[in-house]
């Protein structure tokens, strides 16, 4: 029975110690039903929680944050060896994830303990074991367990002598023996849910551990759930429908021009490059004109602004389709080409072949012009067979990054250099400092990171690269602000998944990771980000970036652009 309501009191747990025959240990019994706590605050002298979406609610225990993929809460204050613990959950209906509760046994710290797995999403019951190298170790699973949501139910979970055993609604489910770990705490387990967790029993025979249990701060690296969030920006959409891998540049007139996909999603031969530009700062944008249209797919752009005001844009016509229109890398290959523009974006010229030296694939991002005038683009790719040329990457190498440059405000394009022969990069965004220092901002194929190189002898020669971002935050983009801080976007293509944002405050040689904030974090899918920033006369950031799907917007495929200043992201 609940209480009235709440009282202001400090930690009171129902606390009873018994004398019960299980072998020759003693077991105690710990009863909660969170009706002597006030707020998350007044509980933490017995519980500890991993992440900041526990709270205590009207005589509740709740996890708020769906869209996590596992956060827990531990009973901190006795460790048990055989124990069995009840609890009644009710999991709230969203419309994302397995939404599934949990129950801890034997956690030796915050990284290493048992937990069952009561996945509403598909049905099934898990008992899984969280190693610290290893998160999930599958020991063993019961399919077609339904498990009704906007209901309470009773959750049993066990641990006897090295089996672990979980019960729902008074019926054994599924067990798994594993003695890894005899001894630790209790808690509660979220998984993609907002859970509500009431009238706890805990049943056990208390043990000493090996060593006092310890919320470790490498459990919990990178929690992009609990960054910082913009949501103080200005955000529209720039177009919908449509809206792949955009480059976005300030032109000399003060618009801003962006080059995106259209006619076809993330593949398909009827893939086009269109124009959309704004005239007052990214408020409002421009309805997509045709860039370029062939019977090929057109795809994955560079664009940028030459000293004379020519706007080249390049990009890569995809032939790999067979006689079907289906998608087949066998049927042929990626071949490059360029338009120039003389009139801002209005109007295109007939293509060019773009002749990138040993390898052939893509270009990527924005085309930097360095203060002495030279234009470099980055590209991406594997060997070109053709290439004649004695400046062949080392053998074996499968991904190639390197540049191309232009002298003569984009009309030619030669001078190859590379970039990275590792065979581990590829989408390589450039931000040049000075006539010689350029930074690349490197997307690791293997690692789904960013990597941060640098050039002091204009883009012939690179350092090894610095990882900056962790696994699924790619690609990147980089500006130079106001300020003199560089600004580093990068798709977070975990959960929350959008944009993220971070700031060097030292040229470069080191990203504020820890500060990063979240630019966009509605994305459904894991199909967004590669975004494209630039910097407004009034100080106004604007960053264009894709998404496949919104949580809070119908339809597919957007443009998106946000609005903020550098403010916003902190100190």
């Amino acid at each position: 029975m609940k209480h009235a309501g709440h009282l202001m009191l400090p930690l009171v747990l129902m606390l009873i110690v018994l004398t019960v025959p299980i072998g020759a240990q003693e077991t105690i019994v710990v009863e909660d039903d969170f009706t002597a706590y006030d707020e998350i605050d007044d509980a933490i002298a017995a519980w500890t929680p991993l992440t900041p979406d526990w709270e205590m609610r009207d005589g509740l225990l709740e996890a708020t944050e769906p869209r996590r993929r596992g956060t827990v809460i531990w009973r901190t204050d006795h460790t048990f060896g055989n124990v069995s613990v009840t609890v009644r959950f009710r999991i709230i209906e969203t419309d994302w994830g397995v939404r599934a509760p949990g129950i801890v046994l034997a956690s030796v710290d915050s990284s290493r303990y048992y937990y069952v797995h009561y996945d509403s999403g598909n049905s099934q019951v898990i008992i899984v074991r969280h190693d610290r190298d290893e998160a999930w170790n599958d020991l063993a699973r019961a399919r077609n367990v339904e498990i009704p949501r906007e209901t309470w139910h009773e959750a049993r979970f066990e641990l006897q002598d090295g089996e672990l055993t979980a019960w729902l609604n008074g019926r054994r489910i599924v067990s798994a023996e594993d003695a890894t770990y005899p001894v630790g705490v209790v808690g509660l387990r979220s998984g993609q849910g907002h859970i509500q967790f009431d009238d706890l029993r805990i049943e056990g025979a208390p043990a000493a551990p090996d060593a006092e249990w310890e919320l470790l701060a490498e459990s919990v690296p990178g929690d992009d759930l609990a960054l910082p969030r913009l949501t103080e920006a200005e955000r529209v959409t720039a177009a919908s429908g449509q809206g792949y891998f955009p480059v976005m540049i300030r032109l000399d007139n003060g618009d801003l021009g962006a080059v995106i996909r259209g006619g076809a999603p993330h593949i398909g031969v009827e893939g086009r490059l269109d124009f959309v530009r704004s005239t007052d700062g990214g408020r409002t944008w421009s309805e997509p004109t045709v860039i370029v249209d062939s019977e090929w797919d057109d795809r994955n752009p560079a664009l940028g602004q030459m000293p004379d005001g020519t706007v080249v844009c390049a990009y890569a016509e995809a032939q790999t389709y067979d006689e079907d229109g289906e998608w087949d890398r066998s049927a042929g290959k990626y071949v490059l080409y360029y338009v120039l523009s003389t009139d801002g974006g209005r109007t295109w010229s007939e293509k060019m072949p773009l002749h990138p030296g040993p390898l052939y694939g893509s270009p990527y991002g924005k085309i930097e012009v360095l203060p002495n005038g030279t234009a470099l683009m980055s590209l991406y790719g594997s060997e070109e067979p053709e290439w004649a040329d004695d400046s062949q990457a080392p053998p074996g190498a499968r991904r190639w990054v390197g540049i191309v440059r232009s002298r003569d405000n984009g009309r030619t394009w030669s001078d190859f250099s590379y970039l990275s022969t590792t065979g581990d990069h590829n989408e390589t965004a450039l931000l040049a400092l000075s006539d010689d220092h350029i930074i690349a901002a490197a997307r690791n194929y293997s690692n789904r990171s960013i990597e941060i190189m640098h050039s002091q002898d204009g883009g012939y020669t690179w350092s090894d690269g610095q990882e900056v971002t962790e696994h699924q935050q790619h690609p990147a983009d980089l500006i130079r602000l106001q300020s003199g801080n560089i600004l580093l976007s990068f798709g977070n293509r975990r959960e929350p998944r959008g944009v993220g944002a971070m700031l060097s405050r030292d040229g470069g040689r080191s990203f504020d990771y820890e500060g990063r904030a979240m630019l966009e974090w509605r994305a459904v899918s894991g199909d967004c980000g590669y975004p494209s920033s630039a910097q407004l006369d009034d100080g106004t950031i604007v960053t264009m970036y894709y998404a496949l799907t919104l949580e809070d917007i119908e339809g597919r495929e957007f443009a998106l652009a946000v609005r903020y200043t550098e403010e916003m992201l902190g100190d």
